[in-house]
């Protein structure tokens, strides 16, 4: 008898799946060889494992040094010559048609469209003499010098404070996550700013102690003055209010003369003006604008680039970041 008889022929699938187990030993056997060279970690909510280069450890803890470094030149000598006491106004171009703000860069120059009329003006006294020759020419021309006209007159141009100088509130927005790289007492001054979450906005009243608080958090932070319209805008499509410590919605003015009655607040239209006034300048008035600013949850709003734009765009914000002045109103309409 043959003794190959009694052996029982293995399928291929299973073979398949031992060769399978076979690699996969092989790469577990090679990512434990260089686990000293790489960091892993697992996120809690996802039980994918992330394995990190030590290329961008590297940076990581570049970019915390340097982070810490600049929050303790900050604490001792200030922002120094990077921040000015004084009120900067700025211009801005406005398109009327279009509503909305025009680059400069993008404008023609005065001395430009000066030349054109005078050779305009040339030509047409020209063509006066030579009506058939320069006819098509002159017309032409004068369109355009009329398009480039009609466009100086939907310009205008308005100033605006580049700085929130002498402003009593000031709205400030979260922009960039707070994540393992940032330093300790970063963390602790944005989580007394109760800024804790990425665009996340906050009304706070632009005393010296506040100022100095977002000049150490400057890189993190987005802040600037803002209108009336836009604190009601806030208010009512974004308002929640805190409760016995839950995140109640804005939606009856019950809940505010309830909860601030004994400060004569009894609808939106007080709270905003409260807001607006930064409550004034005594202990009692500041106390008052704590209590308002505290029962006020933190408005959570939108990311200026979508993920779309961010990711596969590559579109970045640069370096916006830092007190905006009244140009901060744009930047709220953009995240409501």
């Amino acid at each position: 008898m043959n003794p190959n008889t009694d052996l029982q022929l293995v399928p291929e699938t299973l073979l398949k799946k031992r060769h399978d187990l076979e690699n996969l030993q092989a790469q577990r056997a090679a990512s434990s060889l260089t686990r000293s060279i790489s960091r892993k970690r697992i996120s809690n909510k996802s039980k994918t494992v992330k394995i990190v280069k030590p290329e961008t450890i590297l940076i990581q803890s570049r970019h915390r040094k340097n982070a810490a470094k600049r929050y303790n030149r900050v604490s001792k000598k200030g922002m120094q010559k990077r921040a000015s006491d004084k009120s900067v106004v700025k211009t801005k171009v406005w398109d009327s048609v279009r509503n909305e703000e025009v680059d400069e860069k993008d404008l023609p120059e005065e001395e430009e469209t000066k030349s054109t009329n005078k050779q305009a003006n040339e030509e047409d006294s020209d063509g006066d003499e030579d009506m058939d020759r320069n006819k098509e020419e002159a017309s032409t021309k004068k369109e355009d010098t009329n398009e480039q006209q009609q466009q100086q007159q939907q310009l205008h141009k308005i100033p605006y404070k580049a700085n929130s100088i002498g402003a009593t509130t000031v709205f400030a927005i979260l922009l960039r996550p707070t994540i393992h790289t940032t330093p300790k007492p970063v963390k602790k001054t944005l989580s007394s700013l109760r800024l804790r979450r990425m665009n996340e906005g906050v009304f706070l009243p632009y005393n010296p102690a506040t100022r100095k608080m977002l000049h150490l958090v400057e890189p993190y932070v987005l802040y600037g003055i803002p209108s009336s319209e836009t604190i009601s805008d806030l208010v009512r499509r974004r308002g929640f209010c805190r409760v016995d410590g839950k995140r109640v919605p804005l939606a009856d003015n019950n809940v505010i003369e309830r909860e601030l009655g004994d400060l004569g607040l009894i609808c939106v239209e007080d709270l905003v003006h409260m807001i607006g006034t930064g409550g004034g300048e005594g202990k009692e008035e500041a106390a008052a604008f704590s209590k308002v600013s505290k029962f006020l949850w933190p408005f959570r709003l939108t990311a200026r680039k979508s993920k779309f734009q961010r990711k596969t765009l590559d579109i970045k914000d640069g370096k916006l970041y830092g007190d905006q002045g009244e140009a901060m109103n744009g930047y709220i309409r953009e995240m409501l």
